[in-house]
């Protein structure tokens, strides 16, 4: 599929809970992310990812709370060509609850979707993301 009906798809998904450009709320995105890579986990080449911290990327220091979807393309031949990434990018001015807050799982490291959902909900830095107030969603594709 290409990267804007993965795009639209995921955007499908947020509308199914809810959640509009003036209606955005934390909890109703994660759930949005969650039904939509239950979805697509099981494809070939399909990782998701969960990265939190404070990083600096497009100037003012920010907080990332960045749910991923990570694609494997393939070349006419069938041999990999590139990655390619729908992001679901949170950021937000970092406060002290979010200051220690830094984190990379992937689902690669579990048997389901599930079972990576509830370790990133166990971890104390899900917790601190999801608590944060303030923030700014910007849902895009990114080649990698």
């Amino acid at each position: 599929m290409s990267d804007t009906s993965e795009v639209l798809r995921f955007r499908e998904w947020l509308a199914r809970q809810g959640v509009s450009e003036s209606a955005i709320n934390v909890a109703s995105v994660w759930e949005a992310f969650k039904g939509y890579g239950r979805e697509v986990f099981h494809a070939d080449g399909v990782g998701l990812l969960f990265q939190v911290g404070i990083f600096t990327f497009s100037g003012p220091r920010l907080f990332y709370f960045d749910p991923v979807v990570q694609f494997a393309r393939l070349d006419e031949d069938g041999e990999h060509d590139r990655f390619e990434q729908l992001h679901c990018e949170f950021t937000c001015v970092p406060t002290e609850a979010l200051e220690g807050a830094k984190a990379e799982l992937w689902s690669f490291e579990h048997s389901s979707a599930d079972a990576f959902f509830a370790a990133v909900e166990s971890s104390p830095e899900f917790h601190a993301a999801i608590q944060a107030n303030g923030y700014a969603l910007q849902v895009m594709h990114e080649m990698v």
